[in-house]
């Protein structure tokens, strides 16, 4: 019985990368959720509420497919499959946030997506898809068997 190979030594780093990752998204997720309670206890509005809600959903989704590619980069080159169907999951991510965000300005008004939160909200959740998209596409490449 052979012993398993080693990690590459760029993937322990893009591991804790990966973790960080997972960890601010989970951070992101919180924030929609206590926006989310806030329009519930009509706090706020449910136009002020929907990008930030996005946010937080478009969040909770990145947490647990970013999860998915850290778990093919522990994998190593066995990971290669489960890393490409991330980065797919987190294209789907970016489609939907589109989707959402004209969805939301067609039944709310141009107002809930057009303020200086709600517009910062959908723009922070458009560079951390696209971060997330990149950071799996990074691991699809790296655990590409050779």
């Amino acid at each position: 019985m052979t012993s398993p190979r080693p990690a590459a030594p760029g993937n322990a780093l893009l591991g804790l990368l990966l973790g960080i990752l997972v960890l601010a998204e989970a951070g992101l997720a919180a924030l929609g959720a206590l926006v989310w309670s806030a329009c519930h206890r009509h706090s706020i509005t449910a136009a002020e509420a929907a990008s930030f809600t996005v946010l937080g959903v478009s969040a909770a989704a990145g947490a647990v497919i970013t999860l998915l590619a850290l778990i093919a980069v522990v994998r190593g080159r066995h990971g290669h499959r489960l890393a490409r169907a991330a980065a797919g999951l987190h294209f789907a991510r970016l489609l939907g946030l589109v989707v959402a965000t004209v969805l939301i300005a067609g039944q709310l008004g141009i107002a809930a997506v057009a303020g200086l939160t709600e517009t910062f909200a959908l723009a922070l959740a458009g560079v951390e898809v696209l971060g997330a998209l990149y950071a799996t596409t990074v691991v699809a490449r790296r655990t590409r068997p050779t």
